[in-house]
């Protein structure tokens, strides 16, 4: 009979940040164990910059065999994340996905567990080929487009008319959710712990910003507010949805091989997959973490200090910052094929039906805003002061139009927009 598995998930985490390995092996083995139904020799675990909400590793069972598991957490919101591990639906779909071979939904201790793989995820091929400041070979970069193919034709495939369900979806897990508090208080969340409580907060909050030259009229305490009107699942009740993988960023891409030997990729960890998310939600993740963001600054602030040089002013009531920080070729790729084959059919499938909303370049930025502002504390003090603000201007470049000039996202925005004529 398999053991009772451990309280919670978010044990694992406390105990690994308390440097308790151990324990935290051995709470593992036993949920590990009891979600498989057989018993667990061993686990060792898998500890990155991507795992920011996670706890993924190996099992070994007793008879040899190896898994895959990974536990989903996240800080305080238990409550709020509705549905796990939505393969099948993904599968169904027509998505590459990889299927847990078991799963536990039970609030408080929601896993998965796969076959494993000894493929690196897309993420870290990405990473070692932009420290190189290489281009995506052609076989990955096909892979790549091929996957924004199939991704832009379900988005399409299964749009439809509000769903009654659509507030509950889990996606809004990774938006809304975060910005208030479990009875609905706001500002809570993540933004209340890790910037409205910050002491640094006050003196950058209602400061307006001009980075590399280019002024941007929004301050970081509209971003927000911003946020959590546009953002909100009741007010999103009457939007359009699709089926998607929602959290599709690299971390969760393996870069495998098909059986030609051509790189394949394929999706797994679908915590917050649905067939109920709203359209213009639905890309948003992997458009930013995997095009418009960079993971130096993001996830490798020290190293982002080292590679680039961040020159900042600030004076009553402006944020000036200047910097060499790029988007780079890589991540052009990838925005190029995101806007061809996903964003530009989608909008002009939503303006062709009379369902995209008159706001909806507004709508996405809030999103785009809130990928990076509530993955990560910004302004944590372990980041060096210049890549605090680094972050925060790259925040902002996602969330508010360029009052002159043009950067990135605006960029990208103008090359989506539909057709009035579809």
């Amino acid at each position: 009979m398999a053991e009772r598995p451990p309280p919670t998930s978010d044990a694992l985490r406390t105990l690994l940040a308390e440097g308790k390995t151990a324990e935290a092996a051995e709470l593992a083995r036993r949920s590990v164990g009891a979600t498989l139904e057989q018993p667990v020799a061993s686990v060792a675990f898998t500890l990155d910059e991507y795992s920011l909400n996670s706890v993924s590793g190996r099992a070994r069972l007793a008879d040899g065999t190896e898994r895959f598991f990974k536990f989903h957490q996240e800080d305080g919101e238990q409550d709020n994340v509705a549905e796990y591990y939505r393969a099948r639906l993904l599968e169904r779909a027509g998505l590459p996905v990889e299927v847990p071979l078991a799963v536990c939904t039970e609030p408080g201790r929601q896993m998965v567990v796969y076959e494993l793989r000894t493929d690196p995820r897309m993420a870290d091929v990405c990473l070692e080929l932009e420290r190189e400041r290489a281009e995506l070979p052609g076989g990955t970069l096909r892979a790549r487009r091929e996957l924004d193919r199939r991704t832009g034709e379900v988005l399409l495939e299964t749009l439809r008319r509000p769903a009654e369900n659509a507030p509950a979806a889990a996606i809004h897990q990774l938006f809304a959710h975060r910005l208030v508090d479990p009875d609905g208080g706001f500002p809570g969340g993540r933004y209340r712990a890790w910037y409205t409580a910050n002491e640094s907060w006050a003196g950058l909050a209602d400061r307006t910003w001009c980075i590399n030259g280019v002024r941007y009229p929004c301050s970081l305490r509209e971003l927000f507010e911003r946020a959590h009107r546009l953002l909100d699942p009741a007010a999103l009740a009457a939007e359009p949805v699709v089926t998607a993988h929602g959290d599709d960023h690299h971390g969760n891409v393996w870069h495998a091989r098909a059986d030609t030997g051509e790189p394949e990729l394929r999706l797994f960890d679908p915590a917050f997959a649905g067939d109920d998310i709203p359209a213009l939600l639905a890309p948003v993740k992997a458009t930013y973490h995997n095009a418009l963001a960079h993971p130096m600054w993001l996830y490798h602030p020290a190293e982002a200090a080292r590679r680039w040089s961040v020159r900042t002013r600030i004076d009553p009531n402006t944020v000036y910052l200047d910097t060499d920080a790029r988007i780079t070729p890589l991540r052009a790729q990838i925005l190029d094929s995101a806007a061809e084959l996903v964003w530009a059919p989608l909008l002009g499938a939503l303006r062709g039906k009379g369902l995209l909303r008159r706001d909806w370049r507004e709508f996405v930025r809030a999103a785009l805003f809130c990928c990076p502002a509530l993955v990560t504390d910004l302004l944590a003090e372990a980041r060096p002061e210049p890549v605090r603000l680094l972050g925060l201007a790259m925040a902002v470049m996602a969330g508010c139009e360029p009052e002159n000039g043009t950067d990135p996202v605006a960029a990208f925005l103008d090359g989506v927009v539909p057709d009035a004529a579809e």
